[in-house]
């Protein structure tokens, strides 16, 4: 029997060639950034300077490891090295005089961004999860996510880890204490918040459609083959239970040929929130990142993709 991971599969192009070049931004990342970095390092004592340099190794190489296995929580790690690696280089050619060092460093930046957060590497990582005959594919962000909430909280999560380590290398010893003391949890929480949102996808099982999605769903639901009824691009009126979170670009809908039991999501409300309820819904929306390879992928296991 032919793997669910064989290169024919739909998409898997893409991810192929994405990934690659993500390994490659990682592995040329020294040599883009590490002159402007080492320019803006100068000026250290000696001290700070070497243990400042012992940590950006070590960031560098667990995150080029990551690269190497693909998972939904080395996807976090690189959904907050890219940033980390963007600030970097802004701060470096703040500081450095050098012009072609500051622009092959914020080349790298840029790149290093772009790379992390491509749709093919999202679903390559997100797929590395999955057991036996199943593809997963990650769903968006909500939009309020991705404009707000989610470079807040990476923001959040760079500095609470870094800014006061950083003090506490050139000798601030109050400030760096107070610092790291309260940024380090809240880099805790911000890093996991943005691991709950590589943690929401959609599964194509031999047994037929299953969404994953703890923003809308309390629990995973799974709908059989011989109860779904039609997959497609959901039309611009259309009626059906919006699981989206107000994410952008096309939605999919999925109806069923009859009622299907959901359990959604609770309310984040006080004490007096109800209890929610099963409800039954006869079609629904959701936002893969690649609408497209989720549909192909669909029509090759004979769902009815209309």
């Amino acid at each position: 029997m032919a793997s669910s991971r064989s290169d024919d599969h739909p998409g898997r192009r893409a991810e192929r060639l994405d990934v690659s070049g993500l390994r490659a931004v990682w592995v040329l990342l020294p040599i883009l950034i590490g002159p402007a970095v080492a320019d803006a390092l100068h000026g250290m004592d000696p001290g700070p300077r070497s243990a400042t340099s012992a940590a950006l190794w070590i960031c560098w190489a667990l995150c080029l490891t990551a690269t190497l296995v693909p998972l939904p929580v080395t996807l976090t790690v690189l959904r907050l090295g890219g940033p980390g690696v963007a600030a970097l280089a802004v701060w470096s050619a703040t500081v450095t005089d050098d012009l072609v060092h500051t622009g092959f460093a914020l080349l790298a930046g840029v790149l290093v961004v772009l790379t992390s957060f491509a749709a093919p590497v999202a679903d390559r990582f997100v797929d590395g999860a999955s057991y036996g005959d199943e593809r997963r594919f990650l769903l968006r962000a909500p939009g309020p996510v991705v404009l707000v909430l989610g470079p807040l909280a990476t923001a959040v999560a760079v500095a609470g880890a870094t800014v006061g380590p950083v003090l506490l290398l050139h000798s601030r010893w109050v400030p760096g204490a107070l610092v790291t003391a309260a940024g380090l949890p809240l880099a805790v929480l911000s890093l996991r918040s943005l691991h709950r949102l590589v943690r929401r996808w959609i599964v194509l099982v031999p047994a037929g459609f299953v969404l994953h999605d703890h923003l809308a769903l309390a629990e995973p639901t799974l709908l059989q083959r011989a109860g779904l009824d039609q997959l497609g691009a959901a039309a611009a009126h259309t009626g059906a239970r919006d699981f989206t979170q107000q994410a952008r670009g096309l939605a999919l809908e999925v109806r069923c040929r009859q009622p299907h039991d959901i359990l959604p999501a609770k309310s984040r409300g006080g004490a007096e929130t109800p209890a929610i309820e099963v409800q039954a819904i006869e079609a629904f929306l959701c936002s893969p990142v690649r609408p497209d390879v989720v549909l192909a992928e669909a029509a090759r296991r004979r769902l009815p993709v209309g």
